[in-house]
């Protein structure tokens, strides 16, 4: 399969530098494509907690591999999200990633602003998922960079400031990466996969996001995110909390469930791309993250799918009797229409199939990036 990353996937329109912003409020009157959002009336939910995982028991280094298998496959099915304790990734990568991510963010705007986003492109310093002048934008800046496989890397936009950021990246990206593999072998198992490596290529490609979102007093009034509700058009994704300030929600019952990251945890969650191929039986969550009103809030996700070249439908070992629920479709198509649409709900671009359009109204309600999706 050729290694070669495609150009011109897609990008984001320009915005505003949201922790400039947020340095300059007593000068500043917030815009409203900051503000004017309307107040979910989803309460959070404190009693709550996602499934943990010990990654250590489920490869058998610690035995109990069964009721660890087990616990993961009841953590897709009927949550899909979790923390993954136990993982092996040595703790000071771990904590030497969360320095070089806080100390590129307290750079000053100009030096970040070297490594902006180019026209029509996602990687580097900037936002996502901005495709209209009209939309709401997101309290939040981002940094945002293909990490593996290596011949992906556009290296002019790996920071050399801290110094230690570009060895640094690459050994957590590793790390990273194999823990999504192994993950993604153990879900292979679970479903009753023959072949492993039709799961476990989609830990293949890989890109990171260093997210920051500073703080501001508007947030207790519900009209401002740090990330608006979505699930995550990818395979599989590692996030890794790197202040002590939690943000992140999932949709769960009728409410938003506050996860509370355990010390040394990633939290992993299932992406659209692997409800995709489980057909359903494992499904992405709707998920956002929230702003504090007093302290900023920074992470760091690991996105994981499946190298260009290939592509994304369901398995046939899952689906076996039962109607296939979604088209397959190129992984760079897929990647293409991801990058045209904004962070709106849990909004899979490949769900429908052709012999599920039966009139003009179903096709009407359709988004563009599903019916580009058709045309496959």
């Amino acid at each position: 399969m050729d290694d070669a990353k495609p150009r011109h996937l897609g990008g984001s329109l320009p915005v505003p530098n949201v922790q400039d912003l947020a340095a300059r409020r007593d000068e500043l009157t917030l815009t409203p494509t900051l503000l004017d959002r309307v107040p979910t009336p989803l309460p959070a939910k404190e009693q709550e907690q996602i499934p943990v995982v010990d990654l250590g028991r489920l490869l058998d280094l610690a035995g109990g591999r069964e009721e660890e298998a087990a616990r993961l496959r009841w953590a897709c099915e009927n949550w899909g999200f979790f923390q993954v304790v136990n993982h092996g990734t040595p703790e000071e990568t771990v904590e030497e990633m969360k320095r070089n991510v806080m100390g590129f963010f307290a750079l000053p705007l100009a030096e970040k602003a070297a490594l902006a986003q180019e026209p029509g492109e996602i990687e580097g310093y900037g936002q996502a998922f901005v495709v209209s002048e009209e939309q709401t934008l997101d309290w939040a800046d981002m940094f945002f960079l293909l990490t593996q496989p290596p011949s992906y890397r556009d290296l002019r936009l790996w920071p050399s400031n801290p110094p230690t950021s570009k060895n640094c990246l690459e050994n957590y990206s590793a790390e990273v990466q194999r823990v999504a593999g192994e993950l993604l072998r153990a879900m292979a198992e679970n479903l009753g996969a023959r072949d492993h490596s039709d799961m476990t290529r989609l830990a293949a490609s890989q890109a990171v996001r260093m997210n920051y979102c500073p703080p501001c007093p508007e947030a207790h009034v519900d009209r401002l995110l740090g990330l608006s509700p979505h699930s995550d058009a990818v395979a599989l994704t590692l996030l890794l909390q790197v202040s002590p300030v939690p943000g992140l929600q999932i949709r769960r019952n009728g409410g938003w469930v506050p996860v509370m990251p355990l010390p040394g945890a990633l939290v992993v969650n299932v992406g659209d791309v692997v409800e995709v191929l489980t057909n359903g039986k494992y499904k992405s969550v709707e998920h956002r993250a929230v702003v504090n009103a007093r302290e900023q809030r920074m992470s760091t996700a690991a996105f994981h799918g499946a190298k260009f070249g290939g592509t994304y439908g369901p398995l046939k070992e899952v689906v076996k009797e039962e109607e296939a629920r979604y088209r397959s479709v190129s992984v760079e198509e897929y990647t293409k229409l991801m990058l045209s649409s904004k962070l709106d709900g849990k909004n899979i671009i490949i769900v429908p199939k052709v012999n599920e359009l039966k009139t003009e109204e179903s096709l009407a309600k359709l988004s563009v990036a599903t019916l580009a999706s058709l045309k496959q």
